[in-house]
């Protein structure tokens, strides 16, 4: 039976080889070398993988014995989903993170039939087609899949879990926070600072910034991400800054607690000069988020080269012993290249 995996060549125009090995044995797996976590243009593969798909559904013959490892396959199908779907230097105001599941028939624990994955990678498409087209907003852009291996389940099937990005908006936010900005804390409240209905709050204003200052327009082309995902959960217990808390940047994360002095109706909200400070809280804790990712990316943990390629603040309100508020920012990093062609629309079904 015959099996795929892959290693980056030095070759000086196809970028990498495909290394074929003979044999099914776990012990056979175990010598295998996985994708690298290098840069490289993956377009060589992934027009490969799509060119030999296009083949099986027209009724080219498979050979029966044409196999892949698992991991390769999951590589494939994600990074053959953002290659051709994906924008992720969109700049929109807001993100919508769903999750769909799908399952792959396996040979053993370690490989599929590209049959099976083919079949996998239309699931998959069709699982992104149904979250897009869910949100019912016109301004949209797909930004970003996660494919990622859950595991074995019954009768040699393996779960897969999607994880799809879109963005709704257009971020309008630019240059510094003015001094009349306010924002509530809370991710998903739809009352402002001022009692208005508001579209976004501070952590979907924090992910935007973000998102957009790393991932700016390249000239003529377009980003997309790619292969396995890295990430950081940021604790704010973990980085103090006063060592007498006042509940006013005593952390790089926001966070404040009535334990340590009681709330007014502004606590809630970041804010320009709160306390008299001077400090606009928006930007100072915007710039420490900065400080969290650029510091990871240029760290000896990133192997890969790896982007930023987004985050989710979730906004944390809890009663133990009097009231505490704070944020908890989760930021991923993914391998990320360019696409010189225009993203096709995900097909409705």
């Amino acid at each position: 039976m015959k099996k795929f995996t892959f290693l980056q060549s030095i070759a000086a125009i196809m970028g990498l080889l495909i290394v074929i090995g003979v044999g099914c044995s776990k012990d056979n797996h175990k010598d295998q070398v996985q994708m690298p976590e290098t840069e490289f243009d993956p377009a060589v593969l992934i027009t490969g993988f799509s060119q030999k798909m296009d083949e099986y559904k027209k009724g080219v013959f498979l050979k029966s014995n044409e196999s892949i490892l698992i991991d390769s396959a999951i590589w494939y199908i994600d990074a053959t989903l953002n290659y051709y779907y994906a924008k992720a230097n969109y700049p929109c105001a807001r993100f919508h993170w769903d999750t769909v599941f799908v399952e792959m028939n396996v040979l053993g624990s370690y490989e599929a039939m590209y049959a099976e994955v083919f079949e996998a990678y239309d699931s998959t498409l069709f699982g992104i087609s149904d979250r897009y087209y869910e949100i019912e907003e016109d301004e949209k852009q797909f930004l970003m899949a996660m494919v990622e291996d859950m595991g074995s389940l019954p009768d040699n099937n393996r779960s897969l879990r999607i994880i799809t990005v879109t963005g709704t908006g257009t971020l309008e936010h630019s240059g510094d926070f003015g001094d009349q900005e306010a924002y509530s804390f809370e991710d998903f409240t739809p009352w402002g600072c001022f009692g208005n209905l508001v579209g976004t709050n501070a952590p979907e204003v924090f992910e935007a910034l973000l998102y957009q200052h790393y991932n700016t327009d390249p000239i003529n082309c377009r980003w997309y991400f790619y292969g396995a995902t890295d990430s950081m959960i940021v604790n704010y217990l973990d980085h103090p800054l006063n060592s007498t808390l006042v509940n006013y940047l005593d952390y790089k994360i926001f966070a404040a607690s009535e334990a340590v002095a009681p709330f007014d109706n502004w606590t809630e909200c970041l804010e320009y000069n709160y306390n008299n400070s001077g400090i606009h809280e928006m930007q100072f804790y915007y710039d420490h988020k900065k400080g969290f990712i650029n510091t990871w990316v240029n760290s000896s943990q990133n192997t890969g080269n790896k982007k930023f390629a987004g985050s989710l603040i979730k906004s944390e309100d809890q009663n133990p012993n009097g009231r505490n508020i704070w944020h908890v920012p989760t930021f991923y990093f993914r391998q990320r290249h360019l696409a010189c062609t225009v993203p096709i629309t995900p097909p409705e079904r």
